[in-house]
Parts: C-alpha cells; sequence; structure tokens
C-alpha cells in the first residue's frame, strides 16, 4: 500500500485584481490634452481630485474614492455649469429641479454659488472608454441644462411669479 504524504495547512495568497484607478484617469486627462501632474488638486490618503479647465467659466472635476480599493472605488465627475445669481436665486434654483428631472445618467448639485451637473459611478470593472462615456454623458448635457434653466427662470420672471 502507498503511503499517502499529508500537507500542513495551504496558505491562499490573495493577490489584488483589477486596473489602478489613477492611471485610468490619468490617462482620460492625457487623451483631453491635458496634464495630470499639473491637474491633480488634492491627494489624502485613499482620494484624489484632478480639476480640468473646460471653458472659460467651466471646470470639470474628478475625484476618486476609495483608491486602495480597485473594486469599491468611487469615480465622480463634476462641471460647474452655471454661477446661481444671487438677485434671482430662487428662481434659478427652482427652475434647476424642474430641470433636474429630465436629466439623463446625471444629477444637479449646488455647490457654493454654482450649479453643477454631475455622475458618479463605482470604476472597478471599468477601462478609460467607461469614463470617456460618463464626460460624454455631461458633455451632451451641459448647454442643454444651463439654456433650459435660464428659460425657466425668464419665463417665471414674466409670469410674474
Amino acid at each position: 500500500m502507498a503511503k499517502v504524504k499529508k500537507f500542513g495547512p495551504v496558505r491562499i495568497k490573495k493577490i489584488p485584481g483589477g486596473k489602478d484607478p489613477s492611471r485610468l484617469v490619468e490617462e482620460f486627462i492625457l487623451r483631453r490634452g491635458h496634464d495630470p501632474d499639473a491637474s491633480l488638486r488634492a491627494r489624502t490618503g485613499d482620494d484624489s481630485t484632478w480639476c480640468i479647465q473646460l471653458a472659460e467659466d467651466e471646470e470639470l472635476e474628478i475625484t476618486l474614492e476609495g483608491i486602495s480599493r480597485p473594486l469599491e472605488t468611487t469615480l465622480y465627475l463634476g462641471i460647474n455649469i452655471m454661477m446661481v445669481p444671487l438677485k434671482s436665486c430662487e428662481r434659478y434654483l427652482a427652475s434647476a429641479l424642474v430641470i433636474a428631472d429630465k436629466l439623463i445618467g446625471a444629477k444637479l448639485s449646488l455647490v457654493n454659488y454654482d450649479i453643477v451637473l454631475s455622475t458618479t459611478a463605482y470604476l472597478g470593472d471599468k477601462g478609460v472608454e467607461d469614463i470617456d462615456y460618463f464626460f460624454e454623458i455631461l458633455q451632451r448635457q451641459r448647454s442643454w441644462v444651463r439654456d433650459e434653466i435660464i428659460q425657466e427662470a425668464n419665463r417665471d420672471e414674466l409670469d410674474g411669479e
């Protein structure tokens, strides 16, 4: 009869998978013709934020949260699309609420004095093409959103509200 050799407990080494989220964002920024290092605004522990100037009054903010956990990393893309005029802020904010319901894959927020069009997603199994797609969602809606908010706010003013 053959001897059976007994082995001790098997140690399984965890090999983290997934792509480096920071590298994906840096590649996305390079594709837009910007320097990722110059665009980096903050890097604190597990989070990073980059800002890219899109137009004179528009800036794209890209934030990654949970970078050390690639499968759980959250990507935030936000574009400040317009400042809220203080004189008639209630009309503009009410108009933004009306327009926000018509957005596809994005949301509107008030950040300081700006209305921001943004999207958030887990980056875990996604690539640069997915970041391009999320950015395109924002790009295609930003002018429309701005124009609609202004029209809606002016409509309220003309109606005497």
